[in-house]
């Protein structure tokens, strides 16, 4: 059966100023006004950086963690915050820094937990959303595109029993309206759509191999979109789907690159993390190498790979807000199904139901007070949690699939997940008509009954 669900919530956030300000509260309640720049100049624009390790707290040196040795670190009760500006090749001045890129991984944790990242100095969110949910002894990243403090830096907020240590790889960043020094690029959601599927072509990834995908010019399948990214776009925004369950499989990490891997070279930087007997989904943004392609390299054992393209970034000299990124101070909770507000019923197997986010839309607003106005997509967590069986001697595992609502189907997922399991994934939501709203979105459920939640980091003007 497929229903509408409204989200119903006013935010407020900053227009492409250094620190942005979120409100949340009931519709029709008393508006704040956020700080915003008085011009959009190059403001909400995406600078790739070489990805690169700017926080290990396995790794005594690398951005200032000696005090933590060598020892996992306690998480209970533990904030801390890690300097993003400056560098990997960024600039230093966080006034010109509205959000970084990071890939923000879970290493070794003893117990189970969660792991939340904000700008430095801002609230924390009531309620507070997860980044990162971690079961002990196993590895989990996500991606996440947020806000920067007056310091140039995020604060990490860790939650669980025991103990497990964090790595931050950071991979570019996005311009405050008062960097003028060069225009970033902007992004341009597409699909979602999928471009590899080595089940289908190619055969698995052995150990240190790396498998080359032509994006620049290239035709999608599932749904079929010839020239889904154009020849000339800067970096693609991409979920990596890992596929770790074949008789050669072993723990493993996946990194996506611009440039082939050297034979012998092992990357200094991942994207997906993990075990044996699993699939495990993570978006992430990568700059298209000159001759149009990104390339995959898997640390060990025999691994699949589906690759689904969300939307690419290119240069636009225009001074138009279409394809800005604007992110929210904290993370923003859309909705919980868990909740009563949003009917405390799960998703079905082989479900689909529909979201209007017209009211979520139009309560985005500046310093005028005034909506902030079109919006394209928005970036969020997607989090997928409380799987049951269909019938109760059958395992069940599953994926959800967030996409347009005027579109089909397609067959790609934001998230794949097992009993058991509370699984988060960054996700570039496109809007699509519903009726005459154009802002609607459709969640899609392969297999058993599940819950999930849905926390907004960023959205993209249209």
């Amino acid at each position: 059966m497929k229903t509408t669900k409204w989200i119903a919530s006013l935010l407020v956030v900053g227009i492409l100023g250094a620190l942005a300000a979120i409100v949340a509260g009931p519709v029709g309640s008393e508006t704040p006004v956020a700080l915003a720049a008085t011009e959009l100049g190059p403001g909400g624009e995406y600078h790739p950086l070489t990805p690169t390790r700017i926080f290990d707290s396995r790794a005594p040196g690398i951005n200032d963690v000696a005090p933590l040795g060598k020892k996992p670190m306690t998480l209970a009760g533990a904030d801390f915050d890690v300097q993003v500006t400056g560098l990997a090749g960024g600039p230093a001045d966080p006034s010109v820094v509205l959000a970084v890129v990071a890939n923000v991984t879970v290493v070794e944790p003893t117990t189970a937990g969660w792991m939340a990242v904000r700008p430095s100095g801002a609230p924390v969110p009531n309620p507070q959303s997860s980044l990162v949910n971690f079961t002990a002894g196993r590895d989990v990243p996500n991606t996440a595109i947020v806000g920067v403090g007056n310091d140039g830096k995020i604060t990490v907020r860790l939650r669980a029993t025991g103990r497990a240590h964090v790595i931050v790889d950071v991979s570019g960043w996005i311009s405050t309206s008062s960097y003028t020094e060069a225009r970033g690029a902007r992004l341009t959601p597409v699909g979602p759509a999928r471009l590899l599927d080595t089940r289908r072509t190619g055969g698995p990834l052995r150990t240190q191999q790396t498998r080359s995908l032509q994006v620049g010019g290239a035709t999608s399948f599932d749904p079929t979109i010839n020239n889904v990214v154009p020849v000339g776009a800067s970096a693609v925004m991409v979920n990596i789907v890992a596929i770790n369950w074949q008789a050669g499989s072993r723990g493993t990490y996946v990194t996506a690159t611009p440039d082939k891997i050297p034979a012998g070279t092992l990357p200094t930087v991942s994207n997906v993390n993990l075990p044996a007997g699993i699939v495990k989904t993570n978006m992430a943004i990568v700059p298209i190498g000159p001759d149009g392609r990104i390339h995959f390299f898997n640390f060990a054992g025999e691994l699949h790979l589906a690759i689904d393209v969300l939307g690419y970034f290119d240069s636009d000299p225009t001074e138009s807000t279409t394809g800005r990124i604007v992110p929210l101070d904290a993370p923003f909770r859309a909705f919980d199904t868990r909740d009563r507000a949003f009917g405390s019923v799960p998703l079905g197997a082989g479900s689909a139901e529909d979201w209007s986010f017209e009211a979520f839309v139009n309560s985005v607003q500046g310093a005028s007070g005034a909506p902030l106005g079109s919006q394209s997509a928005l970036i969020g967590n997607l989090t997928a949690t409380d799987l049951r069986r269909t019938y109760p001697t059958v395992p069940v595992s599953t994926y959800l699939t967030a996409y347009p609502a005027d579109r089909s189907r397609p067959l790609v997922s934001n998230v794949n997940l097992a009993e058991g399991e509370a699984v988060p994934n960054m996700s570039l939501v496109k809007y699509g008509n519903l009726g005459d709203d154009p802002n609607g979105v459709k969640m899609y459920n392969h297999g058993g009954s599940l819950h999930y939640v849905l926390d907004v980091y960023a959205v993209v003007l249209g």
